[in-house]
């Protein structure tokens, strides 16, 4: 009877041990991918789209798309994306923000579905509603002709701390317009919150709340206040400049903002 027991025992574990989640195979598959082991990759990748894992079932076909690692095979790359939809929508019915996000990305390129682009930007809304930054920034974008609707979501995408969507709120106060023309009262105080919090945020932004400090176009000039803001942005930039290499954008970053003020 023992004996029995320890047998069942073991195939009880082996069949266990067999049976990952996707996630789980998915971390696997990135592991091996950033390995360079492509083949023991691709598998992985299949054994998590198999298990219906959207972002599995998206990567495979975009390897099978791009035909670098494997014989590129469009046939498939576009059942693969097909798949991936299938799963992102349910997983965004029950929540899934990223999977509203790529939701509405397959529908706006057509990948593996007949394009649609207002099914894209209710899946976009979607996502922002479920906390998605950049679909909060980019459909304001997309709907940049209704203030309203611009600020709406560009508000919440800052709210989300997402540092572009700050900026470009704050960019809207301080002008009374933004890139679609659409107009609104200008509001000079509102405008400097948005663009101070872009700058907390990320502190490349910093220097645009300088510029506007040394120019004195829609506040008083205030040269100090505009140093501190700008040696606040060089310091982000020196992080990814590390040794000066004048084709590194955050090089010549620091040396467009110092042209504009006296700095050692």
């Amino acid at each position: 009877m023992r004996n029995k027991l320890f047998t069942l025992f073991l195939i009880v574990t082996v069949l266990a041990g067999c049976s990952k989640t996707g996630d789980e195979y998915l971390s696997d598959a990135k592991k091996a991918y950033d390995k360079k082991d492509y083949n023991n990759a691709v598998m992985l990748y299949e054994k998590a789209c198999n298990k219906e894992n959207y972002s599995a079932c998206k990567t495979l076909a975009d390897i099978y798309a791009k035909g670098e690692v494997v014989k590129k095979d469009n046939s498939t790359s576009q059942k693969l994306y097909g798949k991936a939809l299938e799963y992102a929508k349910i997983s965004c019915e029950n929540k899934d923000k990223k999977a509203c996000k790529l939701s509405a990305a397959l529908y706006e390129t057509g990948l593996g579905v007949e394009k649609n682009l207002d099914i894209s930007d209710e899946y976009n809304i979607k996502a922002c509603q479920l906390g998605e930054a950049y679909s909060c920034y980019y459909i304001a974008r997309l709907k940049a002709d209704s203030m309203e609707f611009f600020l709406t979501y560009m508000d919440k995408a800052c709210s989300l701390e997402l540092a572009d969507g700050c900026l470009a709120a704050g960019n809207v106060y301080l002008t009374g317009f933004n890139e679609n023309m659409a107009v609104v009262p200008k509001n000079i105080d509102t405008g400097l919150d948005y663009i101070n919090k872009a700058c907390v945020i990320n502190n490349q932004y910093c220097a645009n709340l300088a510029d506007i400090y040394i120019s004195g176009e829609d506040v008083f000039q205030n040269y100090n206040q505009a140093v501190k803001y700008y040696e606040t942005a060089i310091s982000y930039y020196k992080n990814l400049c590390g040794t000066y290499d004048e084709n590194n954008n955050a090089c010549r970053n620091i040396d467009i903002i110092k042209a504009k003020f006296s700095v050692n």
